[in-house]
């Protein structure tokens, strides 16, 4: 597949999409839309159907309820274009609860439904869980995962990484603070989790290899610790100038600059994500004003400069339906996963998953909105290192960021 892919593409019928727990809010949902129960036959009957899987229960339901608004703008923006193939595409919903461990579970009840395309879970133990399980299938998935065996093509061919993976996140964090800010007493704060084990991986290797250089401190917490003082004590002892602090939970970072606050302690930080600005009320800005992160290159911009190209109008959707929670969802995969697949199936004339995944094989510089996308037949990762960027924490707050979906880049 050639590099002049457009993000148009067919769509499916306006009488399909999400119904009860995947609604946000009710801006996308209109009325008479109903979701599938599953037609355990694929796609026999000439109607694609999407597996769903998100938390809809449990503790990580709220939290990640945005990351799938990309999903349901793209399925409605697909289903005003007249739909797959001119039919329908059916929505199978099943809540995994946000636990790794529902996930063999989630994907036996898929497998049954046997749908042609699979959109989550989201968080990289939950992802690897999924993929996994599902793997015995056919589906083409798309989950929100950074681990890096997720891009794995060999392991699953099934599955494509839409999001710009550990590696490649640990690799530019551990340049910004080597080379941009010239530190060289270095320490890593991630979480015990798959996401966190693959960023410690990397982050590592990137300073050992590329640098010779060893962190200076390492502290692995649990994911619901509810005390991050130990770990950042232990990290100011060691020295620590510039810290890589990676973890996808909220409340971790809320503690560890709570933490930083009560002992004095104020490295240059650099996390996996800018998320989280207006819990950070109570956090003096002297300290984040010292806090970066990894962020899409396309919801950048330069300093006093503006947001532009075809991100702006993809935004200004994502902010429309999701307010101050914009920034988690316009950096979702769903939303170019689904387009993306719109187009393949379009080009190819099915919706085959069998015939799909060669299609997919061969992509090249697909114009996403967050950045362009390429796969191979071994590597599944369709961001690379030149769509990654370091920006600011403070910028969520400027008008130009637009609801703090874009943010400036580092100088």
């Amino acid at each position: 597949m050639d590099t002049s892919l457009s993000r148009g593409g067919p769509g499916l019928s306006r009488r399909t999409a999400l119904s009860g727990a995947l609604a946000l809010g009710t801006g996308l949902l209109g009325a008479g839309l109903t979701a599938c129960a599953g037609r355990g036959a694929g796609s026999t009957d000439g109607q694609a159907e999407l597996g769903w899987i998100q938390p809809k229960t449990g503790r990580l339901a709220s939290a990640y309820a945005p990351t799938f608004i990309g999903a349901r703008l793209a399925l409605q923006e697909i289903n005003a274009a007249g739909g797959l193939l001119g039919t329908a595409i059916a929505v199978h919903e099943e809540d995994d609860e946000g636990s790794p461990a529902t996930q063999a579970t989630v994907a036996q009840r898929l497998l049954s439904a046997r749908p042609d395309f699979v959109v989550g879970p989201t968080g990289s133990s939950q992802a690897v869980a999924s993929v996994t399980a599902l793997a015995r299938g056919n589906a083409i998935q798309s989950a929100w995962g950074g681990a890096d065996l997720l891009g794995d093509g060999t392991r699953f061919p099934g599955h494509y990484q839409l999001v710009f993976n550990t590696s490649r996140q640990g690799r530019a964090a551990a340049k910004f603070l080597f080379e941009s800010r010239g530190l060289r007493r270095i320490g890593l704060l991630t979480e015990n989790s798959e996401f966190g084990k693959s960023m410690q991986e990397s982050f590592t290797r990137t300073l050992r290899e590329d640098y010779r250089t060893e962190l200076a401190g390492v502290q692995v917490f649990e994911p619901n610790a509810p005390d991050m003082t130990p770990y950042l004590n232990q990290l100011a002892r060691a020295g620590v100038e510039g810290l890589g602090m990676f973890s996808g939970q909220p409340q971790a970072a809320v503690l560890s600059l709570r933490a930083m606050v009560n002992g004095g302690f104020a490295p240059v930080i650099v996390a996996h994500d800018l998320n989280y600005i207006d819990a950070y009320n109570e956090i003096p800005v002297e300290l984040l004003r010292n806090f970066y992160g990894t962020a899409y290159r396309s919801l950048t911009y330069p300093r006093g400069g503006a947001p532009s190209g075809p991100a702006v109008e993809y935004a200004a959707k994502i902010r429309a339906e999701a307010g101050q929670l914009a920034f988690s969802a316009a950096n979702s995969p769903y939303y170019d996963f689904l387009k993306l697949l719109a187009t393949v199936v379009e080009q190819e004339r099915t919706t085959d998953p069998e015939r799909l995944r060669a299609a997919f094989d061969r992509v090249r510089g697909y114009p996403g909105v967050r950045a362009p996308i390429s796969f191979t037949e071994t590597d599944h990762c369709g961001i690379g290192d030149d769509a990654i960027a370091i920006a600011t924490l403070l910028s969520a707050r400027d008008e130009a960021s637009a609801g703090g979906i874009f943010r400036e880049l580092a100088s």
